[in-house]
C-alpha cells in the first residue's frame, strides 16, 4: 500500500500537484496563500496513511506542526524521509526553492533536515478528538437514528461519549494501526426499546474492534477480521 501510494504521489508530484506550496495540506485561503516557511520546521509525522484527493484519490502522510495541534495533509514525498507504518516520527524539516519550476510544478521541494525520534503510533494519534456515530455497518440503523451516539478520545488515551441514551468510557489501548476497548463503564439510565437496542449493538461493537484509521473526516473501526464494525465523522470543532 504504502509503495504504491508513494508511487502515485511521485507521478503526481512530477506534475507539480502532489505538493501545493506554500502549505502542503491546504488550498489557498480568501486572503491568498500562507507564505513559504522560512527556516527549519518541525513536524510530528503521523503513523499512518490517510484518504485524501490529489488529481486523484490517493493516501497521504499526515504531520503536526506543534504539539496538539491539528493533523493536517502531506500530498508529496518528503526528500531523505522513509515512512514506516505504525510508527510516528518527530522530524526537522525545510523548503528548499526549485530553480525555474515548470509553469505546473511546485516551486519548492520539502527535505529533511533531520530525524529527532521514532516510537510507537498511540492513542495521542486521536486525543483531542471528538466523533459522531454515521454507521454500523449491517445494522438498520440510519445516520439520524444514531445522531445521539457520540465518542471522544482524551490524552490519556480513555475514551468516553454518549451511547444514546447512557454515557460511556472505556479504557485504550494502540499499537499502531491496532485499538483494543476495555468493556465500556456506563451509565444505567432507561429509554425506549428502540434507543436501548441500538445502544446494546454500539457498545457490544466496541469490544471487538481491533484497527482503527482515518478516511477524510471519518474514523473507521474494525474487527479482527477487517470487517467494518462502527463509521464516524469528525464532530465540528466547538461541538
Amino acid at each position: 500500500m504504502l509503495r504504491a501510494a508513494l508511487l502515485a504521489c511521485g507521478l503526481i508530484f512530477g506534475l507539480g500537484a502532489c505538493v501545493s506550496v506554500p502549505s502542503a495540506d491546504a488550498a489557498p485561503s480568501a486572503s491568498g496563500p500562507r507564505p513559504v516557511p522560512t527556516g527549519i520546521q518541525r513536524w510530528t509525522i503521523a503513523g499512518d496513511l490517510a484518504d485524501c484527493v490529489g488529481v486523484a484519490p490517493m493516501q497521504c502522510m499526515r504531520y503536526q506542526e506543534r504539539p496538539g495541534g491539528p493533523w493536517l495533509f502531506f500530498y508529496g514525498p518528503i526528500e531523505g524521509f522513509t515512512f514506516r507504518e505504525g510508527e510516528e516520527a518527530d522530524v526537522e524539516v525545510r523548503y528548499v526553492p526549485v530553480p525555474r519550476p515548470a509553469a505546473d510544478a511546485s516551486s519548492h521541494r520539502v527535505v529533511l533536515v533531520r530525524e529527532l525520534a521514532r516510537r510507537p503510533a498511540t492513542v495521542s494519534s486521536l486525543s483531542g478528538s471528538d466523533w459522531q456515530l454515521i454507521g454500523m455497518r449491517g445494522h438498520s440503523a440510519t445516520a439520524e437514528t444514531l445522531s445521539g451516539i457520540s465518542m471522544s478520545v482524551d490524552d490519556s488515551g480513555r475514551v468516553s461519549g454518549h451511547s444514546g441514551v447512557n454515557r460511556f468510557s472505556a479504557q485504550a489501548q494502540m499499537q499502531g494501526s491496532s485499538l483494543r476497548l476495555a468493556a465500556p463503564i456506563s451509565t444505567r439510565m432507561a429509554g425506549s426499546p428502540e434507543a436501548m437496542a441500538r445502544e446494546s449493538e454500539f457498545l457490544g461493537r466496541l469490544t471487538r474492534v481491533a484497527t482503527w484509521r482515518i478516511s477524510g473526516d471519518r474514523l473507521l473501526l474494525s474487527d479482527q477480521a477487517g470487517t467494518e464494525l462502527l463509521a464516524f465523522r469528525k464532530a465540528p470543532s466547538g461541538r
